[in-house]
């Protein structure tokens, strides 16, 4: 599939499936027709301008049909997460230029929040095109086949290690090579359901979106907000028959919570897990219960080289191993394994990738790892087996991933530095046994509280990039050479281990607060603690909300936890909502 085959498969799969569903949303299905529809009204306004496409926004919808009218267009487009700090809004629109800026209600808040003026015409103003403005207009297959012009590509924005986001370049034909692989691997068809868990601004949405488009399935999303988690995702995947689920490994293992047995998830065939490591205990779960019924596949690649390059459907052998493999490379990559500059098999060495298409590097022409056209180190520690398996072990520098996203912990400490009560600070992702890995700030600091702390943290850092606990050290440990020691740094547990606090009342609280410290894997929990003072991100708190649902019968909105996050305040929504369900209740 060449870089303009996109297009020529996508719309023969509209012309031949014209009503059939082609995005699946909570307010509505979209039909192959109706999203070409609306793809052709974008592209008929995109035509006139020129320059880079910023799509800025929060929902899905708009943000599939710019990608199609970019392709057509030859404008580049660059997605973003709408819940960007100032900070990062005003590199990125720095470094990309944009010509045109397509954004939603909350692409424009968030916008104009960060101080950029958006207008539809205007010196100095960041050109508007407002996604609720596009009007559908007629489709036509041969307006969208056998396209000749530039393979303008796209700009995906990650963490730079200098704390400036660094705009990933990448091309239509990548993304074509990527799409012949997964629709053939996969047995993807008309029909095919397919799960759309990733947020506009990460490359995987690419994937998420264009492999059901130009193999006639559907793209399923679930409602707005948090991912689903625990028995709500089992429940929206069984609701919505997705038969292949991408998802990262954190959001799969809250499936342990959902009391899944061997008849459930019946339409599901194929879980594809990228952006964290697999464990064996998730292999083991998953084939107690389904054996070889339902697929699990590891996929490894990073974002300079375009989504999956290497991948493993795993088996029960690597459920004993003591590290999953990767895999093998996909056809067309090759994967090596340097030490010293020097390939070297059953060795640990640097992991180099090596693509059939053309790499694009960095925005500004930044090298990085791009050591040749078509040659990415990626910075990642692997070993290769005699049999061209890949493991991947670690990294060789302070870049880390948390659910699935990019962080560089380096970024973190230079922006807590700045406040002024730090006098010194050390990030680290945490994993303690059987739990998730938690991003932690260990700080010297002294006047600031952990809502101080947070509310800096929020103004220069990504959502993904913001520590959950900050955690108070006498001094940060280090080496001979005076650099951090993070081996060294004690676990949360340990360091709030002697926190105190009001204790949960027997009955409903301490439920609660056993919950919390499964949740958390915190030592103790005060009945007013702030669940996410104590570490819980947008997953914890959907896993938490989850967790009252199945452990105590009682649907707790987000609205009501936002009020009071509290163990007190959760335990008297609890208690609200069985009185509200209860006969007597019913009756006021």
């Amino acid at each position: 599939m060449s870089h303009t085959s996109i297009l020529d498969r996508w719309a023969d799969q509209v012309e031949r499936r014209a009503a059939a569903p082609a995005l699946a949303t909570a307010e509505r299905v979209w039909s192959h027709q109706e999203l070409a529809g609306l793809a052709a009204g974008l592209r008929d306004r995109l035509a006139t301008g020129t320059g880079p496409v910023l799509v800025a926004c929060a929902d899905p919808v708009p943000v599939v049909a710019a990608i199609l009218a970019c392709a057509a267009t030859g404008r580049p487009f660059a997605p973003v997460d709408t819940r960007q700090p100032a900070a990062r809004w005003t590199a990125l629109l720095e470094d990309l230029r944009p010509g045109t800026v397509l954004a939603d209600a909350a692409g424009r808040s968030a916008l104009a929040a960060a101080g950029q003026h958006l207008a539809v015409a205007g010196q100095g103003e960041l050109p508007l095109l407002a996604a609720e403005s596009i009007t559908p207009l007629p489709w036509a297959a041969d307006d969208w086949t056998g396209i000749s012009g530039p393979d303008a590509g796209y700009v995906y924005f990650t963490s730079g290690t200098t704390g400036r986001p660094k705009g990933i370049r990448g091309s239509f034909e990548a993304v074509a090579h990527f799409l012949d692989w997964e629709i053939a691997e996969f047995g993807i068809a008309p029909g095919t359901r397919i799960s759309m868990l990733t947020s506009p601004g990460f490359d995987a949405f690419l994937r998420d979106a264009l492999v059901p488009l130009c193999a006639g399935g559907t793209a399923v999303l679930p409602a707005p907000g948090a991912i689903p988690v625990g028995a709500a995702l089992a429940r929206w995947l069984t609701e919505q028959q997705v038969d292949l689920l991408h998802c990262v490994p954190t959001v799969f293992r809250t499936l342990r919570a959902a009391g899944l047995a061997a008849g459930s998830l019946p339409r599901l065939r194929s879980v594809l897990m990228a952006g964290e490591p697999v464990r064996p205990a998730d292999i083991a779960w998953w084939r107690a219960l389904f054996g070889d019924g339902k697929e699990l596949v590891n996929l490894y690649g990073p974002s300079e080289t375009t989504m999956t390059k290497v991948f493993r459907r795993l088996t029960a052998e690597d459920a004993e191993a003591e590290t999953v493999p990767a895999g093998r490379p996909m056809p067309g990559v090759e994967i090596g394994v340097l030490f010293g500059g020097r390939p070297v098999v059953d060795a640990i060495g640097e992991i180099e990738i090596r693509t059939p298409f053309p790499l694009r590097g960095y925005l500004g022409d930044a090298a990085g790892g791009f050591v040749a056209p078509d040659r990415y180190r990626t910075g990642d520690i692997g070993r290769l087996g005699a049999d061209g398996t890949l493991e991947v072990l670690g990294r060789r520098d302070q870049q880390v991933k948390v659910n699935g996203a990019r962080v560089e912990l380096g970024e973190i400490e230079d922006l807590l530095r700045r406040h002024p009560a730090v006098a010194d600070v050390c990030a680290a992702l945490v994993e303690e046994a059987d739990g998730e890995p938690v991003l932690c700030a260990y700080l010297v600091a002294d006047g600031a509280t952990d809502e101080e702390l947070r509310a800096h943290a929020a103004e220069g850092l990504p959502a993904a990039a913001r520590p959950a606990l900050y955690l108070r050290l006498a001094a940060i440990p280090r080496t001979l050479s005076g650099k951090a020691d993070r081996r060294a740094l004690p676990s949360p547990a340990a360091a709030l281990a002697g926190r105190t606090g009001e204790q949960p009342l027997d009955g409903l609280e301490a439920g609660i607060a056993e919950l919390w410290r499964e949740l958390l894997h915190v030592p103790a929990v005060g009945r007013h603690d702030d669940f996410a003072l104590l570490g819980g991100d947008s997953l914890g708190i959907a896993r938490l909300l989850d967790g009252l649902r199945t452990r105590f019968g009682v649907e707790v909105p987000l609205r009501v936890y936002v009020g009071d996050p509290t163990v007190a305040g959760l335990a008297a929504a609890v208690a609200a909502g069985r009185a509200d369900a209860s006969p007597e209740g019913g009756r006021r």
